[in-house]
């Protein structure tokens, strides 16, 4: 892999406040020669403020860092091979600073993972480009992308959205969580750039990433000429993977060889746990069976009739399984009746239960 020359600051939120001013002087000041920064607006691109939010950045370049910052427009993925969006990529291309930032993390990975801004990206920063991606756009950068407003605010069950991936020039193999130690729900959980904990570890349990977790109002700086990595801003950054979880803070630099050496590329680092359908058909009808006494426990009183019921239930589902010759299910079944101190008498035509003498 190429040596990466550039430098890339990933922001947790707060992108034009006061604590992370120094963050982007910092990266226009390492670059040589004139400045020629770009705003890409893809991550608030279908938001009806888009233009709002755009002067707004514009302003904040011009009066708390000194520069003019242009448009590389690119709000929709319809726009793909039109004129308009090859000359954003050649403004892109000849650039020497991008920034990124707010908006929905989903929308902005999946707009850009079907262009060739992925690539862009990595070629901007491998020849020496700076760049700042902060929150929704930062979401983006490692191997799979956070949906945040489907899981938070639709309510969709967690799921990943595919990752631009940029952080491999660095050897990284991870996936940035911005908003880190968020607060806001007060009395419920919006740590985790707002799922919270739970159904982050449902995320992690079904599909396993490496996670590099940004606070608010924090940057997390990796400077690839000099292989090293700081912490600027409030906050601290904090990575979590198979083995262990490690704050980094700020006031000092580190190798980034430590981030490395956290967050490899291996067979064993990244997983996904897979269940064939059959199998998540037979846990759905035992689920379904087991929600169905609870409601009737709830409203009856002939308790002895229902558990004879669902024994009944359980050796039918054990026997159906048998003879699909899955065996390993059929005995977890009966080991659970044993547990209960039920014996099962199978003979070639049915099978009976009675209670265990103790």
């Amino acid at each position: 892999m190429s040596k990466v020359k550039g430098s890339i600051a990933i922001l947790g939120s707060g992108e034009t406040s006061p604590n992370l001013v120094s963050v982007h002087r910092k990266l226009i000041n390492n670059i040589e020669g004139k400045i020629n920064a770009y705003l890409i607006d893809t991550p608030f691109g279908f938001q009806e403020n888009a233009d709002e939010l755009v002067e707004k950045l514009v302003e904040f370049y011009k009066k708390s860092i000194n520069i003019e910052i242009k448009l590389a427009s690119f709000r929709n993925k319809k726009a793909i091979n039109s004129i308009n969006y090859f000359e954003m990529l050649e403004e892109i291309s000849k650039s020497n600073f991008i920034f990124a930032g707010p908006g929905s993390p989903s929308y902005a990975s999946k707009t850009w993972c079907d262009s060739k801004i992925p690539d862009l990206f990595k070629n901007h920063i491998i020849k020496g480009g700076n760049a700042i991606f902060s929150s929704a756009a930062a979401s983006t950068l490692g191997d799979k992308t956070l949906p945040v407003y489907e899981i938070y605010k639709v309510g969709l069950d967690p799921y990943w959205e595919k990752g631009l991936n940029v952080l491999e020039i660095f050897n990284l193999n991870c996936t940035i969580i911005p908003h880190f130690n968020n607060k806001e729900g007060g009395t419920h959980d919006t740590s985790f750039s707002y799922v919270g904990k739970r159904r982050m570890d449902t995320l992690l349990e079904n599909e396993f990433t490496n996670i590099v977790g940004i606070d608010e109002h924090t940057g997390l700086i990796i400077n690839g000429e000099n292989n090293s990595f700081e912490v600027e801003g409030i906050g601290n950054v904090t990575v979590i993977n198979h083995k262990e979880k490690k704050e980094f803070k700020k006031e000092n630099t580190y190798s980034l060889d430590q981030l490395k050496d956290l967050l490899p590329f291996s067979k064993e680092d990244i997983y996904q746990n897979k269940v064939n359908k059959n199998e998540i058909d037979d846990v759905t009808e035992l689920n379904e069976k087991i929600a169905k006494l609870k409601l009737e426990i709830k409203n009856e009183k002939n308790y002895s009739e229902m558990f004879d019921t669902l024994v009944t239930d359980l050796i039918s589902l054990r026997n159906s399984l048998r003879d699909d010759k899955k065996f390993d299910e059929s005995d977890n079944i009966r080991n659970l009746l044993e547990k209960l101190h039920i014996v099962v008498e199978d003979d070639k035509k049915s099978s009976s239960w009675s209670f265990k003498d103790l």
